[in-house]
C-alpha cells in the first residue's frame, strides 16, 4: 500500500437534530433595588373609644374613679356595708358604694337622679388634737371612709331602719349637695371603680382563739394557709379593700389600726379608712388580746377586734373565731 493522501475539504454541513432534555435550573440571581412606596389610602373610621383603664401605680382617693349609679333602687337596710359594695359590683365590676370625698375627687359628670342616691359618708383625722370629723363637704386626700356604725349617718352601718330614738338615716347624693333622708325609702347606689393598693382575699373556714402563742404572726400564717400570700387584716385596709362579702355571723377577727398624732403619740380609730392609717402592733389586752396572746391578764379576760357586717366591735379572746384576710 501506498502512503496515505492529504485530507480532502470537508462537507458541507448536515441538517440540525431535535433538541435535548431541558437542564436543571441554574441559581437565582440576586434581587432588585425596591420600587418607589405607592400612595397611601385612605384612612378607616375611628373605632369606639374603651373604657377608661385604672390609675396607674396611683391607688386610694388620689385615683378616684366614678363608675355610675345603679340602674335598680335599694333601701338603706342592706344587711352590711359589703351587702352594698357587691350590689356596686353587679352593676358595675370591680366596684363598690362611694364614699362623700370619694366622689367628689373623682369629678363625676353623671347627674345624680333626681331624688337622690345612697353614698357613705366621709371623715378626716385632725391629727393635733385626735378627733374623727365627718364631713361631706370636702373631696380631699386627706379624707377617707367613715366606717364607725352610727344611727345618723349610714344607717348603722346600713343594717337598721330605726333605733330607740326613732327612724335611721343614711346620706345620699344629689343633684345640688349630699344630704340624708330616712334608711327605709329606696334609692339607687354610687359607685366608684376606684383602685386601692389593699386587696380582701376573704374569711378563714378555719376558726381560732385570740390567745395564740405565736402572735400576730400565727394569725397571719392561719390566713396565709388559706389564702396563699395573705395575712390578717387591720381595720383601715379592710375598708379600703371595699370587701363585697358579708363576714361570719359571729364576726372573724381584725387587727386594730392607728395614726400618729401631730402633738406626739400614737392614737388608734377603726372609724376612718384612710391611708394615714396603719396597723397598730402594741400589745393591748382590750384592742388585740395583748398582742394576740393572751386569754387574760390581772384585771380579768382580754379582748380582741373582730368585724362584722354592722362595723368592727371588741369580744372576748377565748371565743373561736374566723380571721379577716388581705393581701
Amino acid at each position: 500500500m501506498g502512503p496515505m493522501g492529504p485530507m480532502g475539504p470537508m462537507g458541507p454541513m448536515g441538517p440540525q437534530g431535535a433538541a435535548g432534555a431541558q437542564g436543571a435550573a441554574g441559581t437565582m440571581g440576586a434581587m432588585g433595588a425596591t420600587g418607589a412606596t405607592g400612595p397611601a389610602g385612605p384612612l378607616g373610621a375611628q373605632g369606639v373609644p374603651g373604657a377608661q383603664g385604672a390609675g396607674g401605680a396611683v391607688t386610694g382617693e388620689a385615683a378616684a374613679q366614678f363608675a355610675g349609679f345603679t340602674p335598680t333602687t335599694f333601701t338603706g337596710v342592706a344587711g352590711g356595708r359589703e351587702v352594698m359594695n357587691a350590689r356596686c359590683d353587679a352593676a358595675f365590676a370591680e366596684s363598690h358604694l362611694c364614699h362623700a370625698s370619694e366622689y367628689l375627687l373623682a369629678n363625676a359628670a353623671t347627674v345624680p337622679p333626681a331624688n337622690g342616691a345612697w353614698i357613705d359618708a366621709s371623715a378626716g383625722i385632725e391629727r393635733f388634737n385626735a378627733n374623727v370629723t365627718v364631713t361631706n363637704s370636702l373631696g380631699s386626700l386627706e379624707m377617707g371612709r367613715y366606717t364607725a356604725m352610727h344611727e345618723l349617718t349610714n344607717c348603722a352601718n346600713w343594717t337598721l331602719g330605726s333605733y330607740s330614738s326613732g327612724p335611721t338615716f343614711g346620706e345620699v347624693v344629689l343633684p345640688a349637695q349630699v344630704t340624708s333622708i330616712q334608711c327605709t325609702q329606696s334609692r339607687a347606689l354610687a359607685c366608684c371603680s376606684t383602685p386601692t393598693s389593699s386587696g380582701f382575699r376573704g374569711f378563714t373556714t378555719v376558726t381560732v382563739n385570740g390567745a395564740h402563742t405565736g402572735g400576730r404572726a400565727e394569725m397571719h400564717q392561719v390566713c396565709g394557709a388559706q389564702f396563699a400570700g395573705s395575712h390578717m387584716c387591720h381595720a383601715a385596709e379592710y375598708y379600703r379593700a371595699a370587701p363585697a362579702i358579708t363576714p361570719p355571723a359571729a364576726g372573724a377577727w381584725i387587727d386594730a389600726s392607728a395614726y400618729l398624732r401631730t402633738s406626739g403619740g400614737v392614737d388608734v380609730t377603726n372609724s376612718v379608712a384612710s391611708d394615714w392609717l396603719g396597723r397598730y402592733g402594741a400589745m393591748h389586752e382590750l384592742t388585740n388580746c395583748g398582742g394576740w396572746t393572751l386569754a387574760s391578764y390581772s384585771s380579768g379576760p382580754t379582748f380582741g377586734l373582730k368585724v362584722t357586717s354592722s362595723g368592727v366591735t371588741s369580744n372576748v379572746c377565748t371565743a373561736t373565731l374566723a380571721v379577716a384576710c388581705c393581701d
